[in-house]
């Protein structure tokens, strides 16, 4: 995919247009998301960090080239021959750049929704409309709505 791969832990990146379904076992995982690329590629578990991610990335001065959100998977197999695990990044390019359309304020919106309902978490969480805090170390719901942007 013409991205570097020396400072990343893939093993490879390469376009797919039928991405595979998500599976969860022990040797072998498969996420489904979206990539960002610029020169290199980041993966994410939706699309709404990765199409704020792109933009923000873009908006750097160190970023000198363009980008590209496009719909992913990130695979992580046990390999038995190099005992280890490996991993690549498939990517759906004919279906699209996903940044720049014009649904990428309402997924943008959502994306700082989620932030705003999640302030302390590091994960992507879908907003569901209330505040959440927490609480001896585990996440509470509050009952205090959270106002959609």
């Amino acid at each position: 995919m013409r991205n570097k791969l020396d400072d990343t832990d893939y093993y490879a990146v390469s376009a797919c247009s039928d991405l595979p379904r998500e599976c969860h076992r022990e040797d072998h995982v498969i996420q489904r998301g979206a990539a960002v690329g610029f020169g290199r590629w980041f993966f994410f578990p939706a699309t709404e960090p990765a199409l704020a991610f792109g933009r923000a990335a873009r908006m750097s001065l160190d970023c000198t080239s363009g980008y590209g959100v496009y719909a992913a998977a990130h695979e992580i197999k046990f390999c038995e021959r190099h005992g280890a695990d490996e991993c690549v990044l498939l990517v759906d390019i004919t279906g699209g750049d996903l940044a720049r359309r014009e649904d990428e304020v309402e997924a943008l919106k959502r994306f700082v929704q989620a932030v705003k309902e999640y302030p302390w978490s590091s994960m992507w969480r879908a907003p569901t409309g209330y505040l959440t805090e927490l609480s001896g170390g585990r996440v509470v719901t509050t009952g205090s709505g959270s106002l959609p942007l």
